[in-house]
């Protein structure tokens, strides 16, 4: 079973964001929507989900067709059970790929138990290579134990990313220093325009960067395109084979068409988007109430189903709107977009009539 939205767009994603506690204080921290707005200091809001209440969830991924969950934060790590957390979803869903945003300062010590319990691939947030922009950025002198951390991860054979939000007059020429820290690590780099969410709202204006120039002299250095499903996400392989993805959420009703995810809250509710300020789904409430392991499955099932009926694009074309005279976008680039309510996806080839491949969701 796989479930659709309204819009068309298929569920195949959870984000789980297991703490609200972070050891940083990044400048644009979104804390992933949570209505605290911004992360809590450690031991201030323990998470209300336990590793147990999560091999629920997954049970009940599996159901539904969800193959993949993304493990974040607040920083994952500094949850002492952060290992049976994931443990607890790799044995619900024994086929799912696992993955964690982390800012990599507690990663290295953790590396051989989080592998041993199932993870698949470590995003490590690096903004910057110079460490008083770097502490700038994350309020914390870290740089030397996150660049500790991926290079662990390297040495042990997980699949890596190198995240880094793009900020204005901040970190905006070091995007090719990020290139080459990717390329010394055998990592993906994952460039992110700021976001107005969270603490990102405050400074929006003054430190949002667009992509676009970027991508444009990507192209200009001989980078070939594919396409990851997950919000339509442009990805550069570099002629030596660097790969550079695009995260461009910002007004952006591409990025939204291909959205495949909900969010889990760590305490146990769910939404439907970064965005939404509406109600959210009681998860745990529901599956703390059942009695057996049959009904604490079917009660996530539901509230899982209820979610997906909320979700719907952040960003929507308006009536007479020309997708191709707004956004750049590189030759040949095919992109998804719903149909019409409830009629699936279809796929548009924007720009061009040229052939274009397409990654996984899980890479």
């Amino acid at each position: 079973m796989a479930l659709r939205d309204a819009y068309g767009r298929p569920l195949t994603n959870l984000r789980i964001s297991v703490t609200a506690e972070c050891n940083y204080r990044c400048i644009f921290c979104h804390v992933e929507g949570h209505p605290l707005g911004e992360p809590a200091r450690i031991t201030q809001l323990p998470p209300a989900m336990k590793p147990g209440d999560y091999y629920i969830v997954a049970r009940a991924a599996r159901v539904l067709g969800i193959d993949s969950f993304k493990i974040t934060g607040g920083e994952p790590l500094v949850r002492k059970d952060i290992v049976e957390v994931i443990a607890s979803l790799k044995e619900g869903h024994p086929q799912a790929w696992i993955s964690m945003t982390t800012n990599g300062y507690l990663l290295y010590r953790l590396l051989p138990r989080l592998v041993e319990a199932g993870l698949n691939r470590v995003n490590v947030s690096i903004h910057s290579t110079r460490r008083e922009v770097y502490k700038f950025i994350t309020r914390v002198d870290g740089l030397e134990r996150a660049l500790k951390g991926l290079e662990a991860a390297a040495e042990y054979g997980l699949k890596l990313k190198v995240n880094a939000v793009i900020l204005k007059g901040v970190n905006d020429g070091e995007v090719w220093d990020l290139v080459e820290l990717a390329r010394r690590y055998g990592a993906t780099l994952q460039l992110i325009e700021l976001h107005p969410v969270g603490l990102g709202a405050r400074f929006f204006s003054k430190y949002y960067y667009s992509l676009e120039a970027i991508e444009r002299e990507l192209i200009e250095r001989g980078a070939r395109v594919t396409r990851r499903r997950l919000h339509n996400r442009p990805i550069y392989v570099l002629p030596d084979g660097v790969r550079v993805e695009v995260v461009r959420p910002y007004s952006n009703p591409w990025f939204c068409a291909g959205c495949r995810r909900v969010r889990l809250h760590p305490e146990g509710k769910l939404s439907p988007c970064l965005n939404w300020r509406g109600p959210l789904v009681d998860l745990l409430g529901r599956v703390r109430g059942a009695k057996s392991l049959e009904e604490k499955v079917r009660k996530a099932v539901e509230a899982l189903v209820e979610v997906n009926l909320l979700r719907r694009p952040f960003y929507l074309w308006g009536i007479g709107y020309e997708p191709s005279g707004r956004r750049f976008s590189p030759s040949g680039l095919r992109l998804e977009l719903p149909k019409k309510a409830g009629s699936g996806v279809r796929m548009l080839e924007a720009w061009s009539m040229k052939p274009m491949g397409h990654t996984s969701e899980a890479q």
